[in-house]
């Protein structure tokens, strides 16, 4: 079958989109990804030379008013011409050209939601958007053949939202394939710290009030260590000026996205792991993050947020704790320095963490993706 997937975001640190091709390539499908992009094909790595990549360009600075029409046109001519058998839109924002083309072509369409995009908190907050993505959401949804979920909690609130069968929306969580963890000091070289100075991880979006300013502050608790912020986003600026104004420069850091790559590398680096993703949002609340498991496989004790889909996973493997209130920066700031202080505790929620990285892996999960297509 000829799968074409297309993606709004930035391809080349799109580690669910590359994953669900390898996956779908190795099970004997063609497949071509339409992405948008700020940056040209040669910026990609060899990983993605697999595919037949069309990369639309994108002005990532230009309202999102503006971004979405010129690419959603192009896509679809684009993705039309591809005469796929399969179109697979990730996420909400690029449903609609591919519910073009495929009915265009006569061909398949797949929905694989990333998240609960209308409970966003940038979209939640903002009631004309909002409404504007809940109508196209419950138009086009009609016309799917496969609804895909990152989390059963969203898999539910799919069926319920749009009265699909009980059940019939498939669960792919996001998780890396199986690495063995590596000794590793590469945070602490790039940012030239000292070898003992305890390093708190935070990897991944750097979103609207999804917790990272709460961290942030949280260092003010936290008397030894730093917190590294790994990643990207619209948040980004935002952030970075509170941490000038709050002169805690000397204890916050960031680090520009890695490609996936690289990555186990910097997360082996990391003394915890932080997945306290605030519920700003039913989106947020109900989110299973990819960074939890990326924990996982480098043996991280994890402190994780009250979200049903996070502290499920985290009791089930006995691989960190939950922190009570992650909207609380001395709550935050406490969970931190104490489980710095407790060496024996760290060792035992590691263990933990490797012990969950063999049996939540990529490699288990890449079926599920697999028998969505078979059954098509």
């Amino acid at each position: 079958m000829h799968v074409c997937m297309v993606v709004f975001t930035e391809l080349s640190s799109d580690f669910r989109v590359f994953r669900a091709a390898s996956a779908l390539a190795e099970a004997g499908h063609q497949i071509s990804i339409v992405a948008g992009s700020a940056a040209e094909t040669g910026s990609l790595s060899a990983d993605w030379n697999r595919f037949d990549v069309h990369l639309i360009p994108v002005d990532r600075t230009a309202s999102l008013r503006l971004s979405y029409p010129r690419f959603w046109r192009r896509a679809r001519l684009v993705m039309t011409d591809l005469r796929a058998d399969a179109f697979h839109a990730h996420d909400l924002d690029t449903l609609w050209p591919a519910a073009r083309a495929a009915s265009t072509c006569d061909a398949a369409l797949i929905y694989d939601s990333h998240e609960l995009w209308t409970e966003q908190s940038a979209v939640a907050s903002r009631p004309a958007i909002r409404l504007f993505w809940s109508r196209l959401e419950a138009r086009l949804i009609k016309r799917v053949d496969a609804v895909i979920a990152v989390s059963a909690s969203i898999a539910r609130v799919l069926e319920e939202q749009h009265s699909l069968l009980p059940r019939s929306v498939a669960v792919v969580r996001n998780m890396p394939p199986f690495q063995p963890p590596v000794n590793s000091s590469r945070i602490r070289s790039e940012l030239q710290l000292d070898p003992s100075c305890p390093v708190v991880l935070y990897q991944g979006g750097f979103l609207t009030d999804n917790g990272l300013a709460e961290q942030i502050e949280a260092m003010r608790v936290v008397r030894k260590g730093v917190l590294v912020l790994l990643g990207g986003g619209p948040m980004e600026e935002t952030l970075r000026r509170q941490v000038r104004d709050a002169a805690l420069s000397d204890r916050v850091y960031f680090l520009p996205r890695v490609p996936f790559g690289d990555l186990h590398e910097y997360t082996c680096s990391a003394d915890i792991g932080l997945c306290m993703i605030k519920p700003s949002g039913l989106s947020f609340e109900l989110s299973m993050p990819n960074k939890l498991f990326e924990y996982f496989m480098a043996g991280l004790p994890v402190l994780g947020g009250q979200g049903p889909e996070i502290r499920a996973m985290i009791e089930a493997t006995g691989a960190g704790e939950v922190v009570a209130d992650v909207a609380d920066p001395v709550a935050v700031g406490t969970a931190v320095e104490q489980l710095l202080a407790d060496k024996s505790r760290r060792h035992t929620y590691g263990q933990a963490a490797l012990a969950a990285a063999r049996q939540y892996n990529w490699e288990r999960e890449a079926p599920r993706l697999c028998e969505v297509y078979g059954a098509l």
